[in-house]
């Protein structure tokens, strides 16, 4: 194993070890008790991700504002706003991670 796969397992395993990860997975844990959820919210994280991926800034606001309302009732179960909220903390733990690495080794990406 070279001393970079090594690196990663490791930073992996810490990932994994921190406080972000385990709510994620806490949170994860806590859909169960709602059959179907699972599948309906996998439904709205992508359709969140199209909608962050393909929307101009003028229309991030009004796409937002439908999404709302198409999932209105999912987000009255506390566990699903618990699970987005763990989701978005540990994606913004890794987007920081990366973010460090590139700084570190010196790539500039482009802004866009």
């Amino acid at each position: 194993m070279s001393s970079i796969e090594y690196s990663t397992k490791a930073l992996v395993e810490s990932v994994k070890n921190g406080s972000a990860y385990k709510r994620f997975r806490k949170c994860e844990e806590a859909l169960v008790k709602y059959p179907g959820l699972s599948e309906k919210l996998d439904q709205l994280r992508a359709d969140i991700y199209k909608m962050y991926d393909s929307s101009e800034n003028e229309e991030l606001l009004a796409r937002t504002e439908e999404l709302q309302k198409m999932y209105r009732e999912m987000h009255k179960i506390p566990e699903v706003n618990a699970y987005l909220d763990a989701e978005t903390e540990l994606c913004m733990q890794v987007r920081d991670i990366y973010r460090h690495i590139v700084g570190e080794i010196g790539i500039d990406p482009p802004a866009v």
